[in-house]
């Protein structure tokens, strides 16, 4: 996501649609991951967080912003995105704090992750666009058998 940024919008993230197909998708997961969370059952939640990815990635092979040239639609579909990962960021942080907060700072937010309010901080529309979005090396490199 980070190289289509970089490529076709110059490194700067663009604003979330606040009518985006993703954010009734989010509310669902940010819902579901608090609930798993609560009932003490981590994986629950984290697999309740990974059906946003799920829909995001969904989302991404059906747009082909890689595709696309730079204008309002490829800015809808990267904003979408990235207001995607952002809140996927906040809900798994709990279980990889240091990669997700790897991943805040890439998304050109500021601050702690860790001092983000799930379901405050988690509602759909809070990635401010204009940040710079910086690619990074990978956060989970493959290691050679």
């Amino acid at each position: 996501m980070a190289t289509v940024v970089e490529k076709k919008c110059g490194g700067i993230g663009p604003v979330p649609a606040s009518t985006s197909p993703l954010a009734a998708i989010a509310a669902q997961s940010v819902s579901d991951t608090i609930a798993e969370w609560k009932n003490v059952q981590p994986s629950r939640a984290l697999d309740a967080t990974w059906s946003l990815i799920r829909a995001t990635n969904a989302y991404l092979e059906t747009n082909e912003p890689w595709k696309m040239e730079p204008g309002k639609a490829l800015d809808l579909v990267m904003g979408d995105a990235l207001e995607a990962l952002r809140i996927v960021t906040i809900l798994a942080s709990p279980a990889m704090p240091a990669t997700t907060q790897d991943v805040w700072q890439r998304l050109g937010m500021i601050g702690q992750v860790s001092d983000q309010r799930v379901g405050t901080d988690t509602q759909w529309g809070r990635y401010p666009g204009g940040t710079t979005v910086t690619k990074g090396e990978p956060l989970f490199p493959r290691k050679k058998i």
